[in-house]
């Protein structure tokens, strides 16, 4: 699965770079930029895909561990919002509703990060482009709480079933990239914190998930 997923972005890369070998002279200027932007795409594809494979590989290795700093909640969503806006290109915006918060809570930064980055992620790919993204976040008692919604193609029940299986991909994605690694990296940054994941889905209604993660203050 990893393997054929490397091949389509690097058969991009090559194509886009070959044509400006060979034609940079001929091409428009907006042709060239377009150029440009499908090498940097498909790169961008190709380093999440890496990541996504290394952190399998440290999880089943045991090397990831749970490590807890002192964190500004709030500055730190509103930084990640901003980069998935531009991973995505912005294809659909993200409404950020932060609840009242204390400035700082204990929290993992680096599982937070690969939990939000992929939750976020998986809603825009699997919504229409310009459909609002929901990111609801606060902090209830000594947990952070929080809450992201879209209204893209949905889960089947069947498919709810596997959410958690590597490389088990829902058969309603189309030809939308990815390898089902996703959910399996959440789900095991969620467990080493401590906390508890819910996904509520209907098929081409969209779909919602909740997380709990312990934040002691």
């Amino acid at each position: 699965m990893v393997s054929h997923e490397f091949r389509t972005p690097l058969a991009i890369i090559q194509s886009s770079a070959e044509i400006l070998d060979d034609y940079l002279d001929r091409l428009e200027s907006a042709e060239r930029k377009d150029h440009l932007r499908s090498i940097r795409k498909n790169t961008r594809r190709m380093a999440a895909l890496m990541e996504e494979t290394l952190l399998i590989g440290s999880f089943d290795a045991g090397k990831m561990e749970f490590k807890p700093t002192l964190l500004e909640l709030r500055t730190f969503v509103r930084r990640l919002v901003d980069e998935v806006l531009s991973a995505t290109e912005r294809r659909c915006p993200i409404e950020l509703l932060a609840a009242e918060m204390p400035a700082k809570v204990q929290a993992d930064e680096r599982l937070l990060r690969h939990i939000f980055t992929n939750l976020l992620t998986n809603a825009v790919k699997y919504s229409e482009a310009g459909r609002t993204v929901q990111f609801e976040i606060g902090c209830a008692a000594t947990d952070i709480v929080c809450t992201i919604r879209d209204l893209g193609i949905g889960i089947s029940e069947a498919d709810q079933e596997w959410l958690f299986n590597a490389f088990h991909r829902g058969g309603n994605v189309g030809d939308r990239p990815g390898t089902g690694l996703g959910l399996v990296i959440v789900k095991r940054c969620v467990d080493l914190h401590g906390g508890e994941i819910k996904v509520d889905s209907k098929l081409g209604e969209g779909t919602s998930v909740t997380l709990r993660l312990p934040a002691f203050r």
